[in-house]
């Protein structure tokens, strides 16, 4: 009868373990996960804010060649400037508000500034 009993403690206590190192396990998946998914989004937001940026100097470049008012030159770039930055923010507001709360500790940065210092920080420790 003690064999049993202590048989029956030994597999009831490698169910425990096998959970909780299966759980241990399945975080750490989905931690590394979600860190190399938020470098993707991160290089994918800056290579489409690049371009957004040569477009709008092609943009500017057309309007010296065909000799707009300087003023007007100005007065666009400071609305292109705008969009740009309100462009940025949202794009980093809705990707905080899309980070499932389980995984809302991870995201280190709440602006487009922060978010692409932790870019190329992320970038030069792969390095």
């Amino acid at each position: 009868m003690e064999d049993t009993l202590y048989l029956l403690t030994a597999f009831l206590c490698g169910i425990l373990f096998n959970t909780l190192w299966g759980y241990t396990i399945g975080l750490g998946y989905g931690v590394m996960a979600f860190r190399r998914s938020m470098i993707d989004i991160l290089f994918i937001f800056a290579r489409n804010m690049q371009s957004v940026y040569e477009i709008q100097k092609l943009k500017h470049m057309c309007y010296d060649i065909l000799d707009r008012d300087e003023k007007f030159i100005q007065f666009q770039k400071q609305i292109d400037e705008k969009e740009i930055k309100s462009l940025k923010n949202t794009l980093v507001r809705n990707f905080i508000n899309s980070v499932p709360a389980r995984y809302g500790y991870l995201v280190e940065f709440r602006d487009w500034d922060s978010a692409m210092e932790y870019f190329n920080t992320a970038l030069k420790e792969t390095k």
